[in-house]
């Protein structure tokens, strides 16, 4: 439906491009599946459908909002192929939102981190992800697991509970969890500035932190 109502295929045109569009993000028996209502296919099956259905009038921006949850590792790996294929083939962009830091060092070209709806941290993943400059950024890294590290390793956990949306703290949202906090962190919030490392960050101890990192 969307093909005809966005391209000028004709009926036949788009059933034909949608039944690739499903073979393409590993949906088996394609042209049976294109016919069958959404009740007939697993979860899996309906989320790889809802992609095929998003990519397929090649948008010049897709905004992904955790597409790969609940796909198996070769699924995954099979959509995010396609979304890399896409993007170097139509110059596509994608607004990719995620909780998972592997996808996102995997596909992202600048990743931004947000805490309670907004930005802490932006700019070229490898640099942030690598050497993050702002402390949720640092706890998100230090609580996922690593093949580099040796087995007796702990995850570290970042301590406390996010605080209520409609009871935020004073100043940083973030200081209440913070190790690095001091008294302005309790008192004013900062801003989103440009760091020492060609990156942004909203922190009023930013420049001692990347200078420890």
């Amino acid at each position: 439906e969307q093909l005809l109502i966005h391209t000028s295929l004709s009926k036949r045109e788009s059933a034909e491009l949608s039944v690739e569009m499903l073979e393409r993000v590993g949906i088996d028996e394609a042209g049976k599946r294109f016919y069958q209502y959404a009740f007939e296919l697993s979860g899996g099956m309906r989320q790889r459908a809802m992609i095929a259905m998003a990519l397929s009038t090649k948008p010049k921006l897709l905004i992904a909002d955790e597409p790969t949850t609940a796909l198996d590792v070769t699924i995954q790996a099979q959509v995010l192929d396609l979304m890399k294929d896409l993007v170097k083939e139509f110059g596509m962009a994608i607004l990719f939102i995620t909780h998972d830091l592997g996808v996102i060092a995997q596909v992202a070209d600048r990743v931004a981190v947000m805490y309670l709806g907004n930005i802490v941290e932006s700019g070229p993943v490898r640099e942030v992800l690598r050497s993050p400059a702002h402390p949720y950024t640092q706890g998100l890294m230090k609580s996922v697991p690593r093949p580099d590290l040796p087995r007796e390793a702990k995850l570290v956990p970042i301590e406390g509970q996010p605080p209520d949306l409609s009871q935020l703290p004073p100043g940083c949202s973030f200081q209440p969890r913070c190790p690095y906090a001091v008294d302005i962190c309790a008192q004013e919030a900062p801003l989103l500035l440009e760091t020492s490392l060609k990156r942004t960050a909203a922190c009023w101890l930013v420049d001692e932190i990347e200078a420890a990192v």
